[in-house]
C-alpha cells in the first residue's frame, strides 16, 4: 500500500466489512474473463457469506476454492468545506486537493477462496446471519420465508486469506 498513513489494523478492516451495505466480489473465470458483482454479505469470524441461485454463473465460479477479491466500503463522502475555510485556502492548490476536491472513505479488500456451503445447518445459519443483518425487523417470519427459499437458494462461503483496510477521514 502506497499510503501507509491510511493503513488500518485488521480489526478496523473487519469492522468495515461488517458495516458495509454491500460488497463487490470479483474473480476470473476459466477463460480469464473477469466476473464482478455487487452482493449483500455478512461475516462470521474469517468467513463471508452470500446467497444466490443453485445454478448459473455464481454456482460455477464459487464452488471449488476459486480465489476471489471482495471490496467493502463502509463510508464514502465528499467533505463539506465552510465558506471561511474555502476563502482561506482558495489559492493553495495542495490544500484544495486535500480538503475540498477529495473523498473521505473507509474501505477493506479481502482475498478469499470461494466454496459452496453443502451442510444444510451451516447454510441455514448463514442465511439467518444475512437476514439478521439486512432485515432484522422481520425475523419472526424467517422460518416461513426460508422453508421455500432453501429449495432454490445456495449459500456461498468465502474464506478470508488476506485482509487490508484503508481510510481517509479529514
Amino acid at each position: 500500500m502506497r499510503r501507509k498513513d491510511r493503513l488500518l489494523s485488521e480489526n478496523e478492516a473487519l469492522k468495515i466489512v461488517d458495516d458495509c451495505v454491500y460488497a463487490t466480489i470479483s474473480c476470473a473465470d476459466d477463460e480469464s474473463n473477469i466476473f464482478s458483482l455487487p452482493m449483500s454479505i455478512v461475516r462470521e469470524q474469517n468467513k463471508i457469506y452470500i446467497h444466490g441461485a443453485k445454478s448459473g454463473s455464481k454456482s460455477k465460479l464459487f464452488s471449488s476454492g476459486r480465489i476471489c477479491k471482495i471490496v467493502c466500503v463502509s463510508y464514502a463522502k465528499t467533505p463539506e468545506t465552510s465558506p471561511e475555510k474555502l476563502a482561506q485556502i482558495s489559492s493553495d492548490e495542495h490544500a484544495l486537493g486535500n480538503f475540498v476536491f477529495t473523498t473521505e472513505y473507509k474501505s477493506a479488500i479481502l482475498t478469499t477462496t470461494a466454496h459452496i456451503v453443502s451442510d444444510e445447518n451451516a447454510a441455514m445459519r448463514a442465511l439467518r446471519l444475512l437476514c439478521e443483518k439486512y432485515t432484522p425487523n422481520y425475523m419472526e417470519h424467517f422460518a416461513v420465508a426460508t422453508a421455500h427459499a432453501m429449495k432454490t437458494t445456495q449459500i456461498y462461503e468465502f474464506r478470508i486469506t488476506e485482509i487490508s483496510g484503508k481510510a481517509k477521514i479529514l
